[in-house]
């Protein structure tokens, strides 16, 4: 009505500047309000989502059965009650399942935020938090505790069963000492120093070296590498990184020192055992690769060939960690300059893989025949010895 009443006026005094401006203004309002979208209040609402609520599919939805999520809160040592930075208290059950929901889903956070409730913003910091405190507090597991593994007699279990794969395609009685592959894992990220580095008009832009500093031409990607050491079990014992992905893989095999790591553990042992890598790692002490054809008998080929075969096993271990937690598969959760939390949140996923593998098993020990031991989650996250 009120509209027809100005147009009525605008037509009686059409020169009169005050009421054009009033009138446009009036349906300005009118259209934002008729276009505006209905905002839904219910997710401020705590739903209080607990284990219970998850019921048959909560090993489809969280990659854990509800009592190996129980023990994995106990064990991981979640509070009974965390405090925000905004001051909002949930409790570590609802915290933990939060992280490990939106690390299995890789779902946008306000989706998230819909189906456990509260703000989005509250889903962001639980999140935060639940990288932060497995990292912070358990990354010591996959960073420099090759010892664990080797003093439970992992190496000689996992060499043992590398050699009785390679056996089924060219019988050999040399003793296989290769209890471990190596690689390296690209993670894909966002264009990192896109677009202003502040606010307000004719802003200045990132430098352009920063996009050039986590490129990778051979790839033609920006992002982040992660050099693991896994077992015949599927299990990673030790990663390094990240690093920037513009950097080779004998960069970040430097960096790590994995070679005099392992040279150092076994310093006084009967039997040395080694890593193998694929052609870009060089031969050393305690690594070696394919090797060349050149002046090789016939029972070197076989092993060349029959070590080709079951080194894939490593590449599936990196298919496993991107198929059980979608998140690390979406490169635009992972943006570099944004957040320093981009830096542990693969580091966290494999740390959960290793949990899945303790539990359940996966496709590297079934293919090479190896049963998880007893209470394995246990011992590996208390770093307890199988015979104390």
């Amino acid at each position: 009505m009120f509209l027809i009443f100005l147009w009525l006026r605008i037509k009686r005094f059409p020169k009169d500047v005050k009421l054009r401006k009033l009138a446009k203004a009036f349906l300005c309002r009118h259209i934002l309000m008729s276009y505006a979208p209905v905002i839904n209040f219910d997710s401020l609402v705590n739903n209080h989502i607990t284990i219970e609520h998850f019921g048959e599919t909560i090993k489809r939805d969280l990659r854990f059965e509800a009592d190996h999520i129980r023990l994995l809160i106990t064990e991981l040592k979640f509070p009974d009650s965390v405090t925000l930075d905004n001051r909002i208290r949930m409790s570590g059950e609802e915290v933990f399942l939060r992280g490990l929901y939106e690390l299995v889903t890789g779902n946008l956070k306000h989706i998230i935020a819909n189906f456990f409730g509260r703000d989005f913003s509250c889903q962001v910091r639980a999140f935060s938090y639940f990288i932060d405190h497995i990292y912070n507090n358990f990354h010591h597991l996959v960073h420099n505790n090759l010892q664990w593994w080797y003093r439970n007699g992992f190496w000689e279990k996992s060499a043992a069963a590398i050699e009785r794969k390679m056996s089924q395609r060219y019988p050999t009685e040399e003793l296989n000492v290769v209890s471990h592959f190596i690689d390296c894992n690209c993670l894909e990220t966002t264009v990192p120093g896109g677009g202003p580095a502040e606010s307000g008009a004719n802003a200045a832009r990132w430098d352009v070296l920063i996009q050039r500093a986590f490129y990778n031409g051979w790839k033609s990607i920006h992002g982040m590498k992660h050099q693991t050491v896994d077992n015949a079990y599927g299990m990673t014992e030790d990663i390094c990184g990240p690093t920037s992905l513009r950097r080779n893989d004998l960069a970040v095999l430097r960096r790590s020192n994995i070679n005099d790591r392992f040279a150092a553990l076994q310093h006084s042992g009967d039997i040395q055992y080694i890593i193998f890598g694929d052609s870009a790692y060089k031969k050393k002490s305690h690594i070696t690769s394919y090797k060349k054809f050149q002046d090789m008998n016939r029972s070197q080929v076989h092993w060349n060939k029959s070590m080709k075969h079951v080194r894939i096993s490593i590449e599936w271990n990196y298919g496993v960690t991107g198929s059980l937690f979608r998140y690390v598969r979406y490169k635009d959760k992972f943006k570099l300059m944004k957040s320093r939390k981009v830096s542990k949140i693969y580091t966290v996923a494999t740390l959960f893989r290793n949990f899945h593998i303790a539990l359940y098993g996966g496709q590297s020990s079934n293919y090479f025949d190896l049963v998880i031991p007893d209470d394995m989650l246990i011992h590996y996250i208390r770093n307890q010895d199988f015979d104390a």
